[in-house]
């Protein structure tokens, strides 16, 4: 089965294609936030590489959060409307599973992953997942201080803790020494691979019409001033 992979949590607009669990080819565009402009035609490019038409897939898999409110609204919208109108079924991935996915993958002698997502001034919204993907806590806002890096980190095993989120953390990081940094694990929607079949082979599936993205706390919105109007 062709699966269309959907990654728009954060400034990467991402797609990916995978078949039977196997990656055949992934789009990764780190332009910001301009998701609504990429996502479409990058889908239909990655079908196109792989002679492929929306019919043909499967199933569409999209990342549901945390994350930034934008890119989420516009990925999930996007993957809703596919699932819809080609009558297949809608698997969401947490965001933070898909990069703890990663992190257990690349890195064997782990024994937990932390990913954090940006999530604006020193806070990032993380997890703590063991190596059998329990979570030891549960999906935080955490503020990046030094009480969280010597209290809220296990000191029984090796974290690994990757995503964007974890480019903010600069020196706090030698404050646990059993913390290990890999930047180089961002989102992708080839990290929704694993996570997916999984859902799959358990038939957890969401509905179209229904599924919300998980936000976790509401977007960043202010209100212009009018001109000569201060409020009370």
């Amino acid at each position: 089965m062709y699966i269309l992979h959907i990654e728009t949590s954060t400034g990467i607009c991402s797609v990916a294609l995978s078949r039977d669990g196997k990656l055949l080819g992934y789009h990764d565009m780190e332009d910001g936030m301009n998701h609504t402009a990429l996502l479409a035609p990058t889908i239909d490019q990655l079908l196109h590489s792989a002679s492929l038409l929306p019919g043909d897939l499967g199933a569409i898999a999209v990342s549901s959060g945390p994350g930034s409110y934008t890119g989420l609204r516009v990925g999930s919208s996007t993957a809703k409307a596919m699932a819809y109108s080609l009558g297949i079924p809608l698997i969401s991935v947490p965001t933070l599973m898909a990069l703890a996915s990663a992190a257990f993958e690349q890195h064997p002698e782990a024994n937990y992953a932390m990913p954090m997502i940006d999530a604006r001034r020193k806070e990032v919204y993380s997890i703590l997942y063991d190596r059998s993907m329990r979570e030891v806590w549960p999906v935080s806002s955490v503020i990046l201080s030094e009480e969280f890096f010597e209290t809220g980190i296990p000191m029984d095993g090796k974290v690994i803790c990757c995503g964007d989120g974890a480019l903010k953390i600069g020196e706090l990081g030698v404050k646990a020494k059993n913390l290990k940094i890999d930047t180089t694990i961002q989102c992708s929607a080839r990290h929704l691979i694993n996570p997916a079949i999984e859902a799959q082979d358990g038939e957890n599936y969401q509905d179209p019409l229904h599924f919300v993205p998980y936000y976790h706390k509401p977007p960043n919105i202010t209100e212009p001033k009018k001109a000569g109007f201060t409020p009370q």
